[in-house]
């Protein structure tokens, strides 16, 4: 199946969890890293596996290969993300799917992708334009979560949206004010949750594809949440309390 690249350059993650994550994973990994003198034999010790040696390199040659000081203490240098074909994404073994809506904040996108892996979801599609790509934010957020989940990029998230349909999937969008609770859903066999990104929400074409809408209740004086908590809470809800009951 054909898949695509989502960064020019080499992809590079930073953090405990995720260079753990890139070095457990398939991901191609071209360099690995430590800082010298801090013990890491866990990384050591997934480097070796693969045949890779591991350089250790003060705190300033850390945070120049990182790009960041928050790096704590270990960087890979991996090949170019490449994303997962939708047809990964929509595979019957797949029982739940996110479909995220112009996410521009690569913190959110991280820390929706670890909450999608913490519940179980079987895959996540994004649009290829205004939607932030795989950086090396992204996979540190995620703690190294990103490796284990196939991400689908798609040139229109409308179509994809009926492609999801086609393969069974019911389309939950999760729209601010919607008079239907996340809570009062029907149990959906295989839920598809669709999140708007930060301000806007879900564009009118992509909400009009939604098989449901269904709002989080709010308090007076509250009108929305962080799309990555906004989200946890449905997909905890949807996906994880309904697939065990069931």
């Amino acid at each position: 199946m054909a898949r695509g690249r989502t960064t020019d350059g080499p992809l590079v993650v930073y953090g405990t969890n995720a260079v753990e994550g890139a070095l457990r994973s398939t991901a191609g990994v071209r360099r690995v890293a430590v800082l010298r003198g801090r013990p890491a034999p866990r990384i050591v010790e997934l480097a070796r596996a693969r045949r890779l040696a591991v350089e250790e390199l003060d705190h300033a040659g850390l945070e120049r290969l990182a790009g960041t000081p928050h790096h704590q203490g270990a960087v890979v240098l991996g090949d170019p993300y490449r994303y997962s074909a939708i047809e990964d994404v929509i595979a019957p073994e797949r029982g739940s799917v996110l479909a995220l809506d112009s996410v521009q904040d690569p913190r959110n996108f991280g820390a929706i992708i670890r909450t999608a892996r913490a519940a179980g979801v079987g895959g996540i599609v994004v649009p290829q334009d205004r939607s932030v790509g795989v950086t090396g934010v992204v996979a540190a957020t995620s703690a190294g979560c990103l490796f284990d989940l196939p991400i689908a990029r798609v040139p229109n998230l409308a179509r994809a949206l009926g492609t999801l349909k086609d393969a069974g999937f019911w389309l939950v969008g999760l729209v601010a004010g919607a008079e239907r609770s996340v809570f009062d859903l029907p149990d959906l066999e295989r839920p598809a949750i669709v999140a708007g990104g930060e301000g806007e929400g879900l564009r009118p074409l992509v909400r009009r594809g939604c098989d449901f809408e269904a709002s989080l209740p709010m308090a007076a004086g509250v009108e929305s949440l962080n799309v990555s908590v906004a989200t946890a809470i449905a997909l905890y809800e949807i996906v994880v309390r309904r697939r065990r009951r069931g």
